[in-house]
């Protein structure tokens, strides 16, 4: 168990490997079926085999007696110009429906978080949520602003700013 691999109970957390994008496929056509239709989304999923041996991506999946149930997918975007520190966004945390209330979506939170935190560069973890996982993150203790009043997927932008390390 290598590679940062860690159990969280029974969950196992570990980064995601060329052979999980086969497992991926499903959770991740499930979760896409909860949102609309987003291009640059469906484009960014198409590439994942790639993604998870990209430095500037972490992917990290959940697995409960031996089977993926759950994801979260983050990227460094670097250092702006006029900066040392760079932002990194989690593009998704999902959970399969039938395996949420075992921890999994908090130890995949946490995982992005301590990645983030390791890289020295990284000092604001960004993503967007929807509604439905706004009791998630207000149970980490996290809470949005919403993005747009008019949007009727009711999303919310949160950070996370971590220590500085410089």
């Amino acid at each position: 168990m290598g590679d940062g691999a860690r159990y969280r109970g029974a969950i196992l957390i570990r980064s995601a490997t060329r052979a999980d994008a086969e497992a991926l496929l499903p959770l991740l056509a499930a979760h896409r079926s909860v949102d609309e239709e987003d291009e640059k989304v469906d484009r960014y999923r198409e590439r994942l085999v790639a993604l998870v041996e990209n430095p500037a991506h972490h992917i990290v999946v959940a697995e409960l007696d031996g089977r993926v149930i759950g994801y979260a997918a983050a990227q460094d975007y670097g250092p702006a110009p006029q900066r040392d520190w760079s932002i990194a966004r989690m593009h998704d945390l999902w959970v399969s429906p039938d395996a949420r209330g075992h921890g999994a979506g908090t130890a995949l939170f946490e995982a992005v978080r301590e990645w983030a935190e390791e890289h020295t560069r990284v000092r604001v973890l960004e993503w967007q949520s929807l509604e439905v996982a706004k009791e998630f993150y207000a149970k980490l203790g996290l809470s949005g602003e919403r993005v747009d009043e008019a949007d009727p997927r009711e999303l919310y932008e949160i950070e996370v700013h971590l220590p500085s390390r410089g």
